[in-house]
């Protein structure tokens, strides 16, 4: 909702005293007491007309115009040329979320893989590599750390690459099915 006075839109919140009015009653105050200093005001609701954003723009100002008839705001926001260090913060940005998601379903993955072996976790099939009393599950942990390693070794390997431009950007999915795979011993 955007204030509307003297013929003048301006972005300032429905006041408290307002809240719960069903928009129709908002867009005339007339009846309202005087003293709440609202007569002269309304709050219409808002239509963006500013189109699609381009590519490597940001929003600019915007410009709020009445439409009287349909008591709307019709918002226009202008479209400006990023700088070059908002697209590559950008990049940054989207990078690090690109990489996020990889690593956790990689993550995933090794739980995965642990639980289906009947340990909590990766963190808990490996820390049984260096206990000796069960020989079966120093075994298992000692197999749980090197795939576990193998795996991060293998996927940062191809991150890098990505970030080369020497192989192409897979799917997660996709990507899951290149990992090593584990070994147990039997």
């Amino acid at each position: 909702m955007v204030k509307v006075q003297n013929g003048i839109a301006s972005r300032e919140p429905v006041p408290a005293f307002l809240f719960g009015l069903l928009p129709e009653s908002l867009a005339d105050l007339s009846w309202t007491d005087p003293t709440l200093g609202v007569q002269d005001c309304a709050w219409w609701p808002e239509e963006d007309v500013s189109g699609e954003l381009g590519t490597n723009k940001k929003w600019g100002a915007e410009v709020l115009t009445l439409d009287a008839e349909r008591q709307v705001v019709l918002v226009s926001r202008k479209q400006v040329a990023m700088t070059a260090a908002e697209k590559a913060a950008r990049e940054a940005l989207i990078q690090a979320e690109i990489t996020a998601a990889f690593e956790q379903a990689i993550q995933a993955r090794l739980n995965e893989a642990a639980i289906a072996a009947r340990y909590d976790s990766i963190a808990t099939a490996v820390s049984y590599a260096e206990e000796p009393a069960v020989p079966k599950f120093q075994n298992d942990g000692k197999a749980f750390r090197a795939w576990r390693s193998l795996v991060w070794a293998y996927a940062y390997e191809q991150l890098a690459a990505v970030k080369a431009g020497e192989r192409t950007q897979p799917t997660v999915e996709g990507f899951l099915l290149e990992l090593p795979e584990l070994e147990l011993p039997v």
